[in-house]
């Protein structure tokens, strides 16, 4: 009779715990590792932009906006340096970096925004968070005031 009540105790732990890794593995649409999330970034009524969000670069930062996802804004121009979007987050500063290069994706602390970096630039720190993976004309071309919708 004891044997039946450990075997009961010991199945009962092993579904739970494997209830809860299913809980706490992230969510991801079609594809990707877990940490490497792809993402759509959208100019609407102009192109795609294939992208990947890595969580490892800003693991807070890339959970908070990946929780805030569709993220939706008008396109801006920062010299010939980068383009991007506000987003309204509030995220403090985490393994800033000065230096990017074209295709690069980070988070700015000072006014909230997601940066694509169209040209190698020596910048204001940033919290890095992924990369564009094709397409990168299309931000390139992007006028200011196109609207731009990242989305998984």
């Amino acid at each position: 009779m004891r044997i039946f009540k450990f075997i009961e105790i010991n199945v009962s732990i092993i579904y739970t715990l494997s209830y809860i890794l299913i809980l706490l593995q992230p969510c991801q649409g079609g594809g990707g590792t877990v940490s490497r999330i792809p993402v759509i970034l959208e100019i609407l009524n102009k192109g795609f932009a294939q992208c990947e969000i890595i969580r490892h670069l800003s693991p807070l930062s890339v959970r908070i906006i990946l929780k805030r996802l569709p993220l939706q804004d008008r396109v801006h121009k920062f010299a010939d340096k980068f383009a991007y979007i506000e987003t309204g987050l509030m995220i403090g500063a985490e393994k800033q970096q000065t230096r990017f290069k074209r295709g690069d994706i980070a988070y700015m602390t000072a006014n909230g925004s997601l940066c694509i970096f169209i040209k190698d630039s020596i910048v204001m720190p940033m919290n890095p968070i992924g990369i564009i993976k094709s397409n990168l004309e299309l931000i390139e071309f992007a006028q200011t005031g196109d609207v731009a919708l990242l989305r998984k």
